[in-house]
């Protein structure tokens, strides 16, 4: 999904605050957002580009800038450190619910509001978290999504943040307790932002469950682009009967390679911005679960067919 006006404020937003837990002084701080403000799209010069495209322009300059390509290092594993102390909790939840697949779905889904580009308190997460996985998903889609896993024996799920790959970890061993299946968890490269690389999987343990490939993509793009990707991320792609993407950032460049690649790809995340309530019919902040293999090959925002929850 290319950028519209919308994705302006909201990358700005993003890559301030950044740039802020960066730890740069003041005068380095404004002549870095100074030189951000000059990127074409984010002046309304380019609609060309999807949002991962500019943020990794961003990522760019600020690693130049601190000549440290990993600056939210500490951050990271802080947040993973504190999901993995709610992990027990959180899996309680889901072996004591009716549908343990739905509510695993759920609380992965509802996992993705964790961003400390957004927020640094997590105090509550827990209630929170609770609370949102009794909003309702769209009965239709997940049951599209639970006989479709009933068909796949090999599914990859690509990633997105730390501190929310708890809460993947926690689907993922539910798919592998329901299903015969053989899945590969995909990482970032290279680290941006807040999102998981090979160390943060490492971190939560995931590779003790599933094998974990970094997606070879050279350069700190906060997403997924299958023609970026190694030749390993790319076959297993195409090997694949179902892919999740987890996340905004790998819904937004993966939209824009399913005609090249095929629709096998369920995607799972939050609808946090007024072109995914657009598009996917949804109110802010709510759960959408969309299977592009459901729906006829009509991606166009307003298409019934699209419709998420």
């Amino acid at each position: 999904m290319k950028i519209g006006p919308d994705c302006i404020p909201c990358i700005l937003k993003m890559c301030l605050g950044f740039i802020r837990k960066t730890g740069l002084g003041d005068s380095e701080a404004f002549e870095l957002f100074n030189d951000v403000m000059k990127i074409p799209s984010l002046k309304g010069e380019d609609w060309t580009v999807t949002s991962p495209d500019v943020i990794e322009n961003v990522m760019h300059m600020t690693y130049d800038m601190l000549g440290d390509k990993d600056p939210l290092k500490k951050e990271k594993a802080a947040l993973n450190e504190y999901l993995l102390e709610q992990h027990d909790a959180f899996q309680e939840i889901i072996h004591k619910s009716q549908d343990p697949l739905k509510t695993a779905v759920k609380m992965a889904v509802h996992g993705n509001a964790i961003d400390i580009m957004l927020s640094d308190d997590f105090s509550q997460l827990q209630t929170t978290i609770r609370d949102r996985i009794a909003q309702p998903l769209s009965e239709e889609k997940f049951q599209t999504f639970r006989n479709q896993l009933g068909k796949t024996r090999r599914l990859v799920y690509f990633g997105d943040n730390a501190g929310e790959i708890v809460l993947d970890k926690l689907l993922i061993s539910t798919l592998k307790e329901l299903y015969n299946i053989e899945i590969v968890f995909v990482v970032r490269n290279m680290p941006t932002l807040n999102d998981v690389t090979l160390q943060e999987a490492r971190d939560v343990k995931m590779d003790e469950i599933v094998q974990v490939t970094p997606n070879g993509i050279d350069g700190p793009f906060p997403g997924t682009r299958l023609s970026r990707c190694s030749p390993e991320v790319q076959e297993l792609y195409k090997q694949s009967d179902l892919v999740i993407s987890k996340g905004g950032g790998n819904f937004d460049s993966l939209d824009e390679d399913k005609d090249l690649y095929g629709r096998k790809i369920s995607f799972l995340f939050l609808s946090k911005c007024y072109l995914y309530k657009q598009l996917f019919h949804s109110p802010l902040e709510a759960p959408i679960l969309s299977n592009y293999y459901d729906f006829n090959g009509s991606s166009q925002p307003g298409s019934s067919d699209f419709r998420a929850t």
